[in-house]
């Protein structure tokens, strides 16, 4: 007597993988990437906008003028291969940089400081004076790029500062 719950042909094992698991969760996580990463990058990216000036209100007294205000200018480092400059001063080395930067650094209200360096400085030397000019007591550098035409001519090798 034959079983009929009873199969007499062998189960045939499947060896195919099943990827619809695999393409679900892989859905899932584009989907998660594609929300999140906008909200992660405008976290990396500190970027302070321009202060609007507005009107001040009619009841209040109208700001001292301009000429009364005595406005720095921006300080702006150029870094040279040969030593740095501000202005129409120039230094061959660190040793008469550094008190001359902490002097002015340490009068100034905005101790902001732009860093300049000419395309041949080599990265190492651009690091070394942020660091630099962090010591000097500068609140924030900022690397310009200057003009086309470079920074201004070097002085002849004969003027120490």
């Amino acid at each position: 007597m034959t079983d009929p719950f009873r199969r007499e042909a062998a189960v045939k094992e499947i060896a195919e993988v099943n990827i619809v698991p695999l393409a679900d969760v892989s859905l899932v996580l584009l989907i998660l990437l594609m929300v999140l990463s906008p909200m992660m990058t405008q976290d990396m990216l500190r970027v302070q906008a321009a202060a609007q000036e507005k009107e001040p209100p009619a009841d209040q007294a109208p700001p001292p003028p301009a000429s009364q205000e005595a406005k720095e200018m921006v300080l702006v480092v150029a870094l040279h291969a040969s030593g740095m400059s501000i202005g129409d001063n120039f230094f061959r080395g660190p040793g008469e940089f550094i008190p001359y930067m902490t002097s002015i650094l340490a009068v100034r209200t905005d101790k902001k400081v732009f860093l300049a360096p000419d395309a041949p400085v080599p990265t190492g030397l651009v690091v070394n004076m942020i660091e630099t000019l962090k010591r000097c007591g500068a609140s924030s550098v900022a690397l310009v790029q200057s003009a086309e035409g470079g920074n201004p001519p070097l002085p002849p090798a004969a003027g120490g500062r």
